[in-house]
């Protein structure tokens, strides 16, 4: 929904086609597209689901000497979470650019900590 100010702007209005397509919602609601919103609350990283931030988590805790970064296992066994949901997270947290894979396609680590 765009409206036009006294500017002749055009500008976008914050409803549920903004958040639809991956902004915020008027009710302060993160949508990233891949899985839900997450709350602003505290619970989960802006722009990621609860389970990408427990994966993404899992990974900060990881040695800063460790070159391997953490096994798959690793997280699974760190957050008790499915397999399949701990592969999506690594999907999605890989695409954009938080984490890389290091030995193979089972460990990774974040770009900006270990």
């Amino acid at each position: 929904v765009v409206s036009t100010q006294s500017t002749g702007e055009l500008t976008p209005k914050l409803g549920s086609k903004l958040a639809a397509s991956g902004g915020v919602s008027s009710a302060g609601s993160f949508n990233n597209n891949n899985g839900g919103a997450a709350q602003g609350d505290g619970s989960s990283m802006p722009g990621m689901t609860m389970t990408q931030t427990k994966v993404y988590n899992a990974l900060k805790k990881c040695s800063p000497d460790n070159q391997t970064g953490l096994s798959v296992r690793d997280i699974q066994s760190t957050t008790s979470m499915p397999m399949n949901d701990i592969r999506v997270a690594i999907e999605f947290l890989s695409n954009e650019g938080h984490i890389y894979s290091t030995i193979d396609d089972e460990h990774f680590k974040l770009t900006d900590h270990c």
